[in-house]
Formats: structure tokens, sequence, C-alpha cells
């Protein structure tokens, strides 16, 4: 756990909440990568088409998209608490019916509900540190949280594949979506309706939070800062961040969907092998998450940080479609698996950093989900139909690169707002 600062109320709260959302995201993005391990031998049952698979990889974010949005109100009225709850119980529902699909249309209908159930995660989560962590302190508990994503992209690499490879795809949907309902029980007995339900918070650390996030409330009523959608939608900056966000999307779903197949066409490795190598790039992906949001606030510098990761991946992806398969390659992939995590963190945080806080809300809400949407869509169905259209995946991964090459360079043209814009607007 982080060390402790002079002014942060105290380290319990870390102990007691951290692991728990850690590993609840971890939970949820197993299911919602681990379809792409299932591929090649739900593509061979179901005769699927390459650009159907790809299809069936970006469904989710249509889905995800209008609960995703909705979130904020859900969790005002209802209690971020109950609103994850829910979440728990239907994604792991829709993750383990997905197992008894035996259709294109149906794997598509459940990867759909798939999406809205885990749609309202992202935002509830994001409320409920909010209401336990001060402001100095939530960047540190959100960088936590979310090296969940690769994690969850590295267990689903060797777990599915021991599934796979003593059952069926049928059988690693059941068996993935089960600690979804496990982790519910943990998730409603662990985390507290209130700081007043908080028997386990010491009663210095409760007074000093109560205090801090007073203080805070003070601040931001006295500010009278309200969401400005119509400035914020009339600022190129948030066009530019939306566009770099779906170009990193675009490589960064199409290359975890896809890399299974990729393995399973060029070797001979059975599917537990695949599993284990298909990890690979997620564990390098985690070290560079890291280091990566560590040195950007070391040097309190974001755009280079999020722009030359993106460039770097893209250029990679492209020297590794156009090199036989062996183990340069997936040196290459695993260097690839390395970069593509750094962006999005510092996306966000550039969000806050270049907007007045009256634009950054709905500037997030409108980047994350249409930037996901548009990105987690778009990169596996292209890489699909072109595969579909030329055999292989070089040129696919060609474009994917090329457009992430693009992307990093958006970055570098992203001024924040300025005063003066800011005063013309007003």
């Amino acid at each position: 756990m982080p060390p402790a600062f002079s002014e942060s109320p105290g380290q319990t709260r870390w102990l007691h909440l951290i692991p728990v959302i850690f590993l609840l995201y971890t939970i949820a993005f197993f299911d919602r990568v681990n379809i792409g391990m299932a591929m090649p031998s739900m593509s061979a049952d179901l005769h699927l088409s390459p650009s159907q698979q790809g299809f069936i990889g970006g469904i989710f974010f249509w889905g995800y998209l209008p609960t995703f949005l909705a979130c904020g109100w859900l969790s005002l009225h209802f209690g971020a608490k109950r609103v994850v709850m829910a979440s728990l119980l239907l994604w792991g529902l829709f993750s383990m019916a997905t197992g008894l699909a035996s259709s294109f249309y149906q794997v598509v209908a459940l990867r759909f509900l798939l999406g809205m159930a885990e749609g309202p995660l992202w935002t509830a989560l994001l409320f409920l540190l909010s209401q336990w962590f001060l402001r100095s302190e939530r960047g540190r508990a959100i960088g936590w949280w979310n090296v969940s994503m690769p994690v969850g992209a590295i267990l689903s690499g060797p777990l599915s594949g021991i599934v796979l490879q003593y059952a069926d795809w049928h059988w690693m949907f059941i068996t993935g979506g089960l600690p979804a309902w496990i982790w519910a029980v943990v998730w409603w007995r662990s985390i507290p309706r209130d700081l007043d339900h908080a028997t386990w918070l010491p009663a210095e650390e409760r007074r000093r939070l109560e205090a801090g996030l007073a203080a805070e409330g003070v601040a931001s009523a006295a500010s009278g800062v309200k969401p400005d959608w119509r400035g914020m939608l009339r600022q190129p900056a948030v066009y530019l961040l939306l566009g770099a966000t779906c170009f990193n999307n675009m490589l960064f779903y199409g290359f975890s969907l896809w890399l299974p197949t990729v393995l399973k066409a060029a070797t001979s490795m059975n599917i537990a092998s695949i599993g284990m190598v298909n990890a690979l790039p997620y564990i390098a992906a985690a070290i560079g998450l890291v280091l990566c949001t560590r040195s950007s606030d070391r040097h309190k510098e974001r755009r280079f940080h999020g722009a030359i990761p993106m460039i770097a991946a893209g250029i990679l992806l492209v020297l590794g479609a156009h090199t036989d398969f062996g183990l340069f390659k997936m040196f290459i992939f695993i260097l690839v698996g390395f970069a593509m995590y750094m962006t999005l963190p510092l996306i966000s945080a550039m969000v806050t950093d270049f907007f007045p806080s009256r634009m950054a809300m709905p500037a997030s809400a409108t980047i994350g989900s249409f930037g996901n949407l548009f990105g987690g869509f778009v990169g596996p169905q292209l890489i699909g139909s072109l595969n579909q259209i030329t055999g292989n995946f070089t040129l696919a991964f060609t474009i994917i690169g090329a457009l992430s090459v693009f992307g990093g360079l958006v970055i570098l043209a992203i001024r924040p707002v300025r005063s003066e814009a800011i005063a013309a607007i007003a």
C-alpha cells in the first residue's frame, strides 16, 4: 500500500477497500477479454467467419455505452454499493449464459447484455472512491485499481486455456462467470454503506476523513461549479482526446481479441500452452502501466508520456505484422503489450489537467463512453474483416498499428484549454 502522507487521514481504508475493488475489476476484465481464448474453438463449433468473430468481440461496447452514461444517475439515486452489486450479479449471469449459447445470434445478444451489465462499474467505482478518499489520495487509489486490467488479462490466458484443454468453451464461460457471484457476497459484506457503518475504521482516521471530505464539499459548493456541456463541446481538445482514445482502444481490444487466434494459427501448441504464452504481453503491460504513470506524476508531464507509448506500440505492431512467427515476433508482441496500457490512464489525467472542473466531468463521460464504443467495436471488427479478405493478419495489424501511431501524434497536438478561451465561452 502507498506510504502515509501528512495530508492523508490514515491507511486503514487502503487495506480494507482497495483489495476488494482491485479483485472486483480483475474478475470483470477477465470476463470481458476471455472470449479471445474461446474464439478459435467457438468459431469452429458455430461456423463463424472472421468478420462474425470480430463483431462478437466488439458488440460488448454497444451494450456498455448506455449504462456507462446512466451510471452517474444510478449511483446518486441508489448508491454505488447497490449499483456494483447489481452489476456483479448480472454480468455473472450473462457470462455463464454465454456458455449455453448455440448460435452466432445468441452469443451476440449475450455479449451485448454483458456489456450492459459491466457498463456501470467504472463510474460507480469512481463515485465510491470519492466517498472514501480525499482528492489528494484518489490518483493513487485509481492507479492501484487500474492495474487490475492487465492482471485480469494475464489470468485470462492461463486459466481459460486450462479449462479449454480439459473441457470446452461452454465450460470456460460457465466457470468464468461463477467468480462474479462469489465476489458479490464478498463485496456486500466488505464495503460499508457509509462511514458510520465502517466499524473497522479507527476513530481518528474517521474524524480526519470526515473533516477532509466536508472541506472539499464546502469548497466545491462555494465555487459554484456546474457541468458545462456546451462549453466542453466547443473545445477542440475534447475531440482530439476522443480520437486518441478511439485509436488506442482499437489497438488494445483488437490485439487482445485476436492474439490467441494468431498464436493458434501459427503454432502447434495446445490451447493451455497458448494461454500461458498469451499472458506474457499482459505481464509486461502491468509493469509498463506502473512505470509510465509513476514517471508521469514525477515529471508532471502527460502528453509525451501518453503519446510516445502509443506511437511505439503502433510501430512495433506493424513490425510484428511483417515478421515471420518465431521468438522474435513473440518478443515484439510482448513489447506491444508493454506499451499499450500506458496511454489510457494518462488520457484520463489529461482531462482533469487540461480542462476547468466544470468541463472535466462531461468531457470524461464523452471521451470514455464514445471512445470505448468506437475503439472497442471497430478494432476487433476491422481486424476480423481484413483477415477474412486477405486470409492473414498482416494487413489488419499494419492498419491498426498505423492508426495507433496517428493517435499518438494527435495527443502531441493537444493543448490545455487556455484562460482566454474560457473567458470567451463565459
